[in-house]
C-alpha cells in the first residue's frame, strides 16, 4: 500500500514539474513570472503543448520504450522520436500562427541569404513583445521552437532513464527472488529430512508418542507449505510454528534434554519474514544433543516495537561437525538478501558452546 501511494506521489509530483514550465518560460519571455493565461492566447497554447508533451511521455514510457528500444529495435524508436518532434514543432506553429508554416519559414531564410536588407540604424528593431521569433535565442530565454524542443528531449530523456532504471531494479529484483526460491527449495527438504529421522527413531522404539509426532509434523509442513513462499506473515504465526517445531523435538528426546524455551513481548501487528529464524534453533538439535547424557539448550526470543532478538545456545557434543549445514547458511544467505542493514548476526564458536545473537528489524 505504501509503495502504491509513493508511486502515485512521484507521478503526481512529476505532472505539476511538468506543468510548471508555462509559468518558467512565458511570452514576455521572462523567467518565473505567472502567464496571461486568460489574456494571453500564446500562454494557453504554451500550457496546452505542455500537456501534449506530458502525455507523449507516458505514451514514450509505457509503449514506445519496451515495444520498440527494449525490443532491439533502437533505429526505429529514434525514427519515431524524430518524427514525434516534428509533429510537436509543426502542432506549435498551427497553433500559435496558424497563418505560418515551416515553408514560409524556409522562404524567408532564403530571401534572407540571397537578399539580405541592408543594416539600418544603430541597433535592429526589436521584436514584438506578443510574437517571439521562432528559433530565436539572442543569449536570453528560448523562444517558442526552442522551448518545444527543450521540453521535448527533457520528456524522452526523463522517460528513457526511468525506464532503464526501473528494468535494473526490476531484474535486482527477479535476481533476488530467484535466490530466495533456491534457498527456501534447500531448507524445507532439509527440514523435512531431519523431522522424518526423528519420527523414524520413535517408531523404532515403539514410542507411544509417535501418533503425536506425526500430527505436529502434518501443522509443521501445513504452514511451511502455505506460508513458505510469502514476503512476510504474521509473527505471531512464526512464533507459533517455532513453539510447535520445539514441541515436535522434546517429545522425539525426552528426558535427555533440558529445553529452556522463552517467549517475551507482543506480536501483535508486527510481521517477519516466515521460515527466517528456525534453521538457528534447528541447528542447536541437531548438534546440540548427546543422546548417552542430559543435554542443554536455551531459546530466548524477545519482541520490543521495532526489533526481535533470538538467543540459542546448547552444548556442544561429540558429535558436532566443523559445518552447520546447509540449512544455517542458507538462512544466513537469505537474511544479508531479505534485511540488508537491519539485521545483526552473531555466532560465538567455542570449544564448549555454540551461541547465536540475532537481531532483526521487524516491520
Amino acid at each position: 500500500m505504501k509503495a502504491k501511494f509513493s508511486l502515485y506521489a512521484k507521478h503526481i509530483v512529476l505532472c505539476l514539474a511538468f506543468l510548471f514550465l508555462p509559468y518558467a518560460f512565458t511570452s514576455t519571455n521572462t523567467v518565473f513570472s505567472l502567464p496571461h493565461l486568460y489574456t494571453n492566447a500564446h500562454d494557453r497554447i504554451y500550457l496546452f503543448i505542455y500537456f501534449t508533451l506530458l502525455c507523449f511521455f507516458y505514451f514514450n514510457y509505457y509503449y514506445l520504450i519496451p515495444r520498440l528500444y527494449f525490443s532491439e529495435k533502437k533505429l526505429l524508436y529514434y525514427l519515431v522520436i524524430a518524427i514525434f518532434l516534428l509533429f510537436f514543432l509543426w502542432l506549435s506553429t498551427v497553433l500559435d500562427h496558424p497563418s505560418r508554416n515551416f515553408l514560409d519559414f524556409r522562404d524567408h531564410s532564403e530571401n534572407l541569404l540571397n537578399h539580405p536588407k541592408p543594416f539600418e540604424g544603430r541597433f535592429p528593431p526589436p521584436p514584438h513583445r506578443n510574437e517571439p521569433m521562432p528559433f530565436e535565442f539572442n543569449g536570453g530565454p528560448p523562444t517558442q521552437y526552442g522551448h518545444t524542443t527543450l521540453v521535448y528531449l527533457i520528456g524522452v530523456i526523463s522517460s528513457l532513464l526511468f525506464a532503464i532504471s526501473g528494468r535494473l531494479q526490476s531484474v535486482e529484483k527477479e535476481k533476488v527472488k530467484s535466490e530466495l526460491a533456491f534457498l527456501k527449495a534447500q531448507i524445507n527438504p532439509h527440514f523435512l529430512f531431519n523431522t522424518l529421522n526423528s519420527i523414524y527413531a520413535l517408531a523404532l522404539k515403539k514410542d507411544n508418542k509417535t501418533a503425536d509426532a506425526v500430527v505436529q509434523l502434518s501443522e509443521l509442513m501445513r504452514y511451511i507449505m502455505t506460508n513458505s513462499n510469502d514476503e512476510v506473515i504474521d509473527l505471531s504465526k512464526e512464533i507459533n510454528y517455532i513453539s510447535n517445531f520445539i514441541s515436535l523435538q522434546k517429545t522425539r528426546l525426552g528426558n535427555t534434554v533440558n529445553v529452556d524455551y522463552n517467549v517475551t513481548g507482543n506480536t501483535f501487528g508486527k510481521v517477519i519474514t516466515p521460515l527466517i529464524l528456525i534453521s538457528f534453533i534447528e541447528n542447536a538439535f541437531k548438534y546440540g544433543v548427546n543422546p548417552d547424557q542430559t543435554s542443554e539448550i536455551c531459546i530466548k526470543i524477545d519482541i520490543d516495537d521495532e526489533t526481535l532478538t533470538l538467543y540459542v545456545s546448547n552444548k556442544k557434543t561429540f558429535s558436532i561437525q566443523s559445518d552447520s549445514g546447509i540449512g544455517l547458511h542458507n538462512t544466513i544467505e537469505r537474511l544479508k538478501l531479505v534485511y540488508p542493514n537491519k539485521h545483526h548476526l552473531k555466532i560465538e564458536d567455542s570449544a564448549e558452546k555454540y551461541i547465536v545473537n540475532l537481531s532483526v528489524k521487524i516491520r
